[in-house]
């Protein structure tokens, strides 16, 4: 690849049989994948939705990734196949990659891939990495709440897209709709009926970040929309009590993952610090931050911190977090018995992984 221009990586997650494979199928049999390369990962040696998406490309190069998950055992041929993709000189006439979209297999969990894609390399190069997670409309409501990465999945993503619409009526839609975004209520919903706008929806139109901030604050400010019946999923808010500084905002971020380990799901915050005239946006999936970003259009904006939790409570949270500056606050009220996570607390350097 001979110039430099930024290009996007798109994770696509999902568990298993919510239709990631029909979703990317569609967008691949669409008129402009010129500059598109796919990254199919599988759990198991017969490459099934690997030929499924072969069958479908056009000029897309498509690299399959078997015999195992992304985020374990090929994180580091993941990495890999990445820069290749990167250097790899485009054919003759091809347009310049603009993309490239990995297809998760569906037990594997979002953190430890962003991880990965923490590259130096990749940070340099530009990468804007995206998440976007695919919810079965017949079944998804039940598989979230059994599993630990149907929930993770969820809860990562700037986009979470509607599959099989049409196994369900309207009201059942506008019910999935509140349920969804109590898990995550940080996402961009996508349930259109209309499946070629639902596809252009989730791939070719970015997510927008002052909706993201706009979506933040109203959570911040409001606890109306959060289902407080909810037996598992935990919206937090977070306040500062006194002035931040860098040191506390990053000790503090390095507390909360050690105290939460795996139930850790996600993290969004524009925060002020005395150290910096801009705000600092913070975002992490799981145990893994993003690089801080300096919001230059933002300093106008008030502190908003968000945390979304799945079987650990603010309150145990609290109790654990040695002497901070910053208090959570649960924004739903969850019913059933909690397990303390006593392990203690450890260091995690804050990553490129997410832009």
């Amino acid at each position: 690849m001979t110039d430099r221009q930024s290009v996007d990586l798109i994770v696509l997650c999902g568990f298993l049989g919510s239709g990631k494979t029909t979703l990317l199928v569609d967008f691949l049999r669409q008129d402009h994948l010129h500059d598109t390369a796919i990254i199919v990962n599988e759990s198991g040696e017969i490459g099934i939705d690997g030929a499924l998406v072969n069958e479908s490309t056009n000029d897309s190069s498509m690299t399959l990734l078997a015999n195992g998950c992304v985020c374990c055992s090929l994180r580091s041929n993941l990495v890999d196949t990445v820069i290749e993709l990167l250097e790899t000189p485009r054919p003759e006439g091809a347009p310049p990659l603009s993309r490239i979209i990995l297809e998760t297999s569906g037990i594997s969990r979002p953190g430890p891939i962003l991880a990965s894609l923490s590259d130096e390399y990749l940070a340099q190069r530009g990468l804007r990495v995206s998440v976007i997670s695919t919810f079965d409309a017949e079944f998804g409501e039940i598989r979230h709440d059994q599993f630990d990465e149907a929930a993770a999945q969820l809860a990562a993503a700037q986009k979470i897209v509607f599959t099989k619409l049409d196994k369900v009526n309207d009201d059942t839609i506008s019910k999935l709709h509140a349920r969804v975004a109590q898990i995550n209520p940080l996402a961009e919903l996508i349930y259109d009926r209309n499946r070629a706008k639902l596809v252009q929806n989730a791939f070719l139109n970015k997510p927008e970040f002052e909706r993201s901030l706009t979506d933040m604050a109203v959570i911040a400010m409001t606890s109306a929309s959060i289902d407080k019946g909810h037996s598992r999923i935990h919206v937090l808010k977070g306040v500062a009590t006194s002035e931040l500084d860098w040191d506390d905002l990053s000790c503090w971020l390095d507390d909360l993952a050690g105290i939460c380990g795996e139930k850790l799901l996600r993290v969004k915050a524009l925060v002020h610090v005395s150290d910096c005239e801009e705000p600092i946006l913070i975002q992490g999936v799981g145990t893994t931050y993003g690089m801080p970003r300096r919001m230059t259009q933002q300093r106008s904006t008030p502190d908003i911190i968000v945390v979304i939790t799945r079987d650990i409570h603010c309150d145990e949270i609290m109790s654990l977090l040695p002497e901070t500056k910053i208090f959570l606050t649960s924004l739903n009220v969850s019913s059933g018995n909690q397990t303390k996570d006593n392990r203690p607390l450890f260091s995690k350097e804050v990553s490129h992984a997410i832009n």
